[in-house]
């Protein structure tokens, strides 16, 4: 009793000199959550989430000085220590912590925000313990674990009985706490980021223009929002929702949680969606099951959907008074690629303002001005897989098109003008950003001097087609971000077998590559680089293995284990570079083409790639065999058909054809053995890999946002699912040299549309 007592005293003792000082060794408990501030670990009940380390280590400061106001530089020089980082790294983790967290009981947040003070953590119900992992704590036995629980400001020694049912010794403990499953329903904590940059130039794009305050409103809760736009007085906006080929969709009062089904399900696609001006329709294209699409209108508020046309290629965009709409037209038959008027009543006859030549290729997004005399587009006037895009306006009238932006961009999406018509907001990528964190941002295009500014400046990407103005000049968006982490399992596809044995946020997306001797070479990201990096089976021993080139993906290991492949950006184009396993020797194996992709042989002799030969305005893609010890490249007849992987044996290779059509060629002549298609949502990015025992292959498939993998025999039975997840995505795969086990890149993205304004009206 009197070793009991004193290890109540130490307890009490070290909880007070926690608080004070901010150390760890203790655990926290509230509301089911258990925070692990010495292991940079939060468990929601028994099942960790997955919180990066900074997130953790904010929640831990935050929750030893519950109660109190912790300043924000404050905090940042807890976390961060000797470290520089920006304002908006504590705004990220903060975010991921309130999702992660949940609303307390009462409905308010765990961690409140003080304007111009700081933040606090609050929760009703509180308790610490010294660490049961600990010797000290082991040393106890089986007797009640010692504790303070704090109420308010009143701390009181408390002991805790075991748990029914759960008496584990520590190390078992560990053990089942490393094996777990995503959450569904976003229990686990996913790496989205939301937060906009809090100054930006959001007002006046003209020479007086000031830095704004920004105010950002998250209009949805972890739904799968997809093709969002607002109306334009901001009372509503809609979005629709995927299941398989099937969607439906839904209208929602902004600020409310209540929403209305408007459109429901069909088994095709919906998407491209605009409010008229006075905000009375929606329109919206569908897919008419031959290929194009025609779009359709249904009253905001609910009603019959009436078909308006035909053979559309994106989102329309209507004249100030609502009588007129522009859209893209794309003719698969003739090849006519022109820009549209029609009137909304269907009275007057069609009229095209402009014709692109055939050298231009568009990108289906077209805006009208508000102040109605001015047009603006995209497309591309250079060809091959990375051409630079650029944004026009053209004349109501017709004409010859002018350039908005003189910059360079590497993709252009969905456009919209500012209110004021003296400028115009864009989802677009910067030529050289398509590998880093600046990858489809909301950036505004001045009118005045065609500079373009960055909106968002958080790491997050943006939905394509997620992009709309109000007449008050509030822009909504769909920011989202992907985690990823490699897990280990059981290749039968037992989901109860996966295990969790990275702890990155960026790992084995751009490729896993197992190795002769056990270990795991894959792609991660660090700071704005994609690198190759190795660790143990089980995770241990990470350790970074290149750090030049900067960026790199597609990742592949010779089956003999002596070099690792992959592609690069090399100026316009891509090409296939090859390393020793050890990170040495870094050699470039292709030149002058566009190739991506590549597959070495089991045996270490070939190497197989798709490559494009590339002119200024066209590239031709065919399916290349690099003798690997030396020679020319061997040319196979197939064209299009890219992602190859060998067989276990050597003898066939694998590719796909334009995400639709998986091929089974000879490797050794070229030729065409079998073919299949893929069934629908499936995700053939990577290609189509082969199973250990060569019998069929393997691929990803998405439905419901849930991805699994699944099997095509080679002897043409019908595909079948081979992984039972019931939650998270799949963005990468590969088995292990011997077969006995099964790595996949996986995690979990949630987007939510959010609403900015500027917070200084």
């Amino acid at each position: 009793m009197k070793e009991m007592s004193s290890n109540l005293s130490s307890s009490f003792h070290q909880f007070k000199f926690e608080v004070a000082n901010a150390t760890r060794h203790s655990i926290y408990y509230f509301d089911g959550f258990r925070l692990d501030g010495d292991r940079l670990m939060l468990y929601r009940g028994e099942l960790p989430t997955a919180l990066p380390p900074k997130a953790v280590e904010t929640l831990a400061v935050l929750v030893r000085r519950r109660g109190e106001i912790v300043g924000k530089d404050e905090l940042i020089d807890a976390v961060w220590r000797d470290s520089i980082v920006e304002d908006s790294n504590l705004t990220q983790y903060l975010y991921l912590i309130r999702k992660t967290l949940g609303p307390r009981a009462d409905g308010g947040q765990y961690i409140e925000t003080l304007r111009k003070r700081g933040y606090r953590f609050d929760s009703d119900t509180f308790r610490v313990e010294t660490d049961p992992y600990s010797a000290a704590s082991e040393s106890l036995g089986d007797q009640p674990a010692a504790s303070v629980e704090a109420r308010t400001n009143v701390y009181q020694f408390t002991t805790a009985p075991k748990e029914a049912g759960r008496d584990e010794s520590p190390s078992a403990k560990r053990s089942r706490a490393r094996k777990f499953a995503l959450i569904a329903g976003g229990q686990a904590a996913v790496l989205l980021v939301i937060v906009i940059g809090a100054i930006v130039w959001f007002g006046s794009v003209a020479s007086s223009e000031k830095p704004v305050q920004l105010n950002l409103i998250r209009l949805t809760n972890g739904l799968e929002v997809v093709d969002a736009v607002v109306s334009p007085d901001g009372k509503y906006f809609a979005y629709h929702e995927l299941d398989g080929e099937r969607s439906h969709i839904w209208l929602q009062q902004t600020g409310q949680s209540n929403r209305l089904e408007i459109v429901t399900w069909i088994d095709r696609w919906h998407g491209a969606k605009t409010f008229t001006p006075d905000g009375q329709f929606l329109y919206f294209a569908e897919a008419d099951g031959t290929g194009g699409n025609s779009v359709y209108r249904v009253p905001t508020l609910g009603g019959p959907k009436v078909k308006v046309l035909s053979d559309v290629s994106g989102p329309v965009s209507f004249s100030p008074d609502g009588r007129e709409f522009v859209f893209y037209r794309y003719s698969k038959p003739s090849g006519e690629k022109q820009i549209v008027i029609r009137s909304t009543d269907g009275t007057e006859q069609e009229r095209v303002i402009y014709s692109l030549t055939e050298l231009e290729q568009p990108f289906s997004y077209v805006a009208w001005s508000p102040r109605g005399g001015r047009i603006a587009f995209s497309s591309t006037r250079s060809g091959g897989p990375t051409a630079v895009c650029t944004y026009y306006w053209v004349d109501a009238a017709g004409g010859e098109p002018q350039p908005l932006s003189h910059e360079s961009w590497e993709a252009c999406h969905r456009i919209a003008w500012r209110p004021d018509g003296m400028g115009l907001y864009a989802i677009a990528t910067k030529s050289g950003d398509g590998y880093s964190t600046r990858r489809d941002q909301l950036y505004c295009i001045s009118l005045t001097d065609g500079k373009a500014t960055r909106m968002t400046t958080d790491g997050s990407r943006h939905q394509l087609d997620s992009l709309s103005v109000t007449e008050k000049g509030e822009v909504l968006v769909v920011p989202y971000n992907r985690s990823s982490q490699i897990w280990s399992m059981d290749p039968n596809g037992d989901s109860r077998t996966a295990e969790q044995i990275s702890t990155g946020l960026a790992d084995g997306r751009a490729g896993i590559a197992p190795m002769t001797d056990g270990r795991i070479a894959y792609v991660a990201r660090s700071a704005e680089s994609l690198n190759v990096w190795l660790m143990n089976s089980d995770g241990s021993e990470q350790k970074q293995l290149t750090s030049e080139p900067q960026y790199l993906e597609e990742l592949r290991a010779s089956g003999d284990g002596r070099y690792l492949f992959f592609s690069v950006p090399n100026g316009k184009w891509n090409d296939i570079f090859r390393i020793n396993s050890d990170g040495s020797d870094i050699r470039q194996l292709t030149t002058g083409m566009h190739a991506i992709d590549s597959g070495p042989s089991h045996d270490g002799k070939w190497l197989a790639y798709g490559g494009g030969a590339v002119s200024d305005h066209s590239a031709e893609y065919s399916l290349y065999k690099l003798p690997l010890e030396g020679g020319a490249p061997v040319r196979f007849e197939i064209k299009d058909c890219g992602r190859p992987h060998f067989s276990p044996d050597d003898k066939y290779i694998s590719c796909v054809e334009n995400q639709e059509r998986i091929y089974i060629l000879s490797a050794a002549s070229g030729s065409v053995i079998r073919s299949f298609l893929a069934p629908p949502r499936s995700t053939l990015n990577f290609g189509a890999r082969w199973t250990p025992d060569g019998k069929a292959l393997v691929y990803i498939v998405t439905e419901k946002d849930v991805s699994n993998l699944w099997l095509q025999p080679v002897d043409g039975s019908p595909p079948r699912r081979s992984t039972d997840f019931t939650a998270g995505s799949i963005y990468h795969f590969a088995y292990s040299r011997d077969g006995k086990r099964l790595y996949l890149a996986r995690g979990t993205q949630i987007r939510d549309a959010v609403l900015i304004s500027d917070s200084s009206d």
